[in-house]
């Protein structure tokens, strides 16, 4: 497969539609939300942070649907193979605050409710994110305090278009940020050690009704190297660029196909707590996920829909790019099948 390398310039022309479709290693297209026009309050726009480590884990999502705003914090002990979420949801978000930042690398995030924090800093290089968030579970409340440095200037980028011209999808996964900082449960204060992790970053207006996989993997190996991937498909039109990128250190390399293949029970349902082989055609990629447990989620309201089931679990396998195999061995990670109407 032929991928188109996106060149420096604006994301959309006048109309709204994309410039061009494909990938880069940075935002090197504007986001220029305003050519979007009278399509302006159709767009989706969020901020996702995962971070995890062989003890525990956190996850946050920031998400501006336009017509609803959507917050979210999930704490996991993978000493248990537990975990806790808590989301609000804000109706018809139309303060100035609500609106994300053009880029992921400036800008910041100050959004304080009565019951709850989100707010995301950029200060010396570094990211400072500070949750708080009332009702967490069975306490009282949570705070979350992280900071978060990039250990590469390489992220994978994608410039989407879907089946209409206004439509599109403009995704960056910055890999291989480290954070490192707190959680303070009720009166319980737990330590978030080094973790690797992913910022996905998403910008555009799209289909109501889709469904996408992806997965994301940010470890340390044996030898003391970062690895990490992100694998993916389902989501618009791939056929300029895929988002499938591999990271080794400082480095990224391109990849192309890829196909989650699940189990099935007696009922012919995805069994999402068995091995799950990840592959191209290729063989470039040749994983078996095997999953701890799954984080699902399902919501049935009126103006959204959605079914979430996010997998945690080890990788093993190798992946090869530009000639050299690399080996992927008990890595901590997860991998997703997502169905939103919204």
């Amino acid at each position: 497969m032929e991928q188109t390398l996106l060149k420096k310039g604006l994301l959309l022309n006048e109309d709204g539609s994309l410039t061009e479709s494909g990938y880069a290693f940075d935002l090197v297209k504007e986001y220029n939300r305003k050519a979007m026009g009278k399509n302006l309050n159709k767009r989706k726009e969020w901020d996702y942070y995962a971070f995890l480590n062989e003890d525990n884990g956190v996850c946050i999502t920031v998400s501006n649907l336009s017509y609803l705003a959507l917050f979210s914090l999930t704490y996991i002990d993978f000493k248990i193979n537990k975990y806790i979420t808590k989301t609000y949801i804000k109706l018809f978000p139309k303060d100035q605050k609500f609106i994300l930042p053009k880029n992921s690398s400036e800008g910041n995030i100050n959004i304080i409710e009565k019951n709850y924090k989100f707010i995301i800093k950029h200060v010396n290089n570094e990211r400072v994110i500070t949750v708080i968030m009332k009702n967490f579970a069975n306490y009282d409340a949570v705070k979350v305090s992280l900071k978060v440095r990039e250990t590469t200037d390489k992220s994978m980028v994608i410039a989407t278009p879907f089946e209409k011209p206004h439509q599109f999808y403009y995704n960056q996964k910055k890999n291989l940020l480290v954070g490192e900082g707190s959680i303070e449960i009720g009166r319980r204060g737990i330590n978030i050690p080094r973790s690797l992790g992913v910022l996905d970053w998403g910008r555009g207006i799209w289909s109501r009704d889709n469904t996408w996989y992806w997965s994301s993997l940010n470890y340390v190996d044996e030898a003391g190297n970062n690895v990490g991937f992100n694998l993916g498909y389902g989501f618009g039109d791939t056929s300029k660029a895929t988002e499938n990128m591999f990271f080794f250190n400082k480095e990224a390399y391109k990849l192309n196909d890829v196909k989650f293949e699940f189990s099935k029970n007696e009922k012919g349902k995805i069994d999402f707590l068995k091995e799950i082989k990840v592959y191209s055609e290729s063989k470039d990629i040749d994983l078996v996920f095997t999953p701890l447990f799954n984080r699902h989620d399902e919501t049935n309201a009126i103006i959204i829909k959605t079914n979430q089931n996010q997998v945690f679990g080890r990788f093993n396998g190798t992946i090869t790019a530009e000639g050299k195999k690399f080996e992927i061995k008990n890595a901590l990670g997860f991998l997703e099948k997502v169905h939103n109407v919204y």
